[in-house]
């Protein structure tokens, strides 16, 4: 009988070690994945996210705009870091940059399923970020889906 139980423990013990860890299969291929806006907004830029992928984790997130034309030759998180975007000047609580950022980070410690976006477009799960979100969100899941494993 005690053989037949050490034999017991010992089988568990090899299921418990084979279903953990090393037998987990990573979730997303390993790349970046770029995903923008098929059109310019209003205001003339159109969104663009980028997602780094290694081990099959996210690391790294990019939300970016470009510009309609010339006139603005440099992205919106280096147009929004000159100063020259200017949201400061109409009582934003930070510049665009800062506020993309800060959406950036939370999703990459959080996940993109805890950016509960408002029907405005807006989240309260990030703070110091005010910024429509929507947009965002939608080409994170773009890149997200393109680095799927088939």
């Amino acid at each position: 009988m005690k053989n037949k139980m050490g034999a017991l423990w010992v089988v568990l013990a090899l299921l418990l070690l084979l279903t953990t860890g090393c037998g987990v299969t990573a979730k997303y291929q390993d790349g970046v994945y770029r995903a923008e806006n098929p059109e310019f907004s209003d205001s003339g830029w159109k969104e663009t996210v980028e997602v780094t992928i290694e081990n099959g984790e996210v690391v790294k997130i990019n939300w970016d705009a470009i510009y309609i034309d010339d006139s603005i030759p440099i992205r919106k998180k280096q147009y929004s870091k000159s100063g020259l975007y200017g949201m400061l000047t109409v009582g934003a609580i930070g510049e665009w940059y800062d506020q993309a950022t800060a959406a950036e980070q939370f999703v990459l410690e959080h996940g993109i399923d805890a950016l509960t976006i408002n029907s405005d477009g807006r989240t309260d799960a990030v703070s110091g970020c005010t910024i429509h979100v929507d947009e965002f969100a939608a080409l994170y899941r773009q890149c997200l889906d393109q680095a799927k494993k088939k």
